[in-house]
């Protein structure tokens, strides 16, 4: 138990410090787990589930902890990647061009606000809004799936009988 204000003060501080030694491990866990050759990979075979489970676990992982600590612009960054490699994972969206971009700017966005936190123990005063609204813009997208397609191409057909010719 804490026998004071200035034994609780000590003791949150232990354990912030302690929190913030759990994310700069994962920071180097993400730049271990988390290759830019994941995203080479995905590009080969976009609906590789143990890739796409493994990256979107471990941007899970960062969100998680970073709103708990109350870092909000990696909680944001990450948050809107999450969902968009959630939606990836469910195969509603497919990998490309476009998609390759804006995780590529999520990865560095999230590296970038890591080094930040490592630093000096904050978040940089640089602006994210761009990669999140890219983000945001590529999630908002329609199912670009191949279950989409191919429930659009196994539909059943109805068979239309010809109007009958008059006697």
């Amino acid at each position: 138990l804490v026998a004071s204000i200035g034994d609780l003060a000590r003791y949150t501080d232990a354990v912030f410090l302690d929190w913030i030694d759990d994310l700069m491990v994962m920071r180097v866990s993400a730049r271990d787990r988390f290759p830019l050759s994941d995203l080479v990979e995905l590009e080969r075979d976009p609906t590789n589930k143990d890739r796409l489970g493994s990256i979107f676990r471990t941007i899970h992982t960062i969100k998680g902890t970073c709103g708990f600590l109350g870092f909000t612009k990696l909680e944001a960054v990450t948050h809107i990647g999450e969902n968009l490699l959630s939606r990836m994972r469910d195969l509603e969206l497919l990998l490309n061009e476009q998609i390759t971009t804006g995780l590529l700017q999520m990865v560095d966005a999230v590296r970038r606000i890591l080094a930040g936190i490592e630093d000096t123990g904050q978040e940089p005063d640089e602006d994210f809004s761009a990669v999140i609204a890219e983000l945001t813009r590529l999630n908002q997208r329609g199912p670009t799936s191949l279950v989409a397609a191919a429930a659009h191409v196994s539909a059943p057909v109805t068979a239309v009988a010809p109007p009958a010719l008059a006697p």
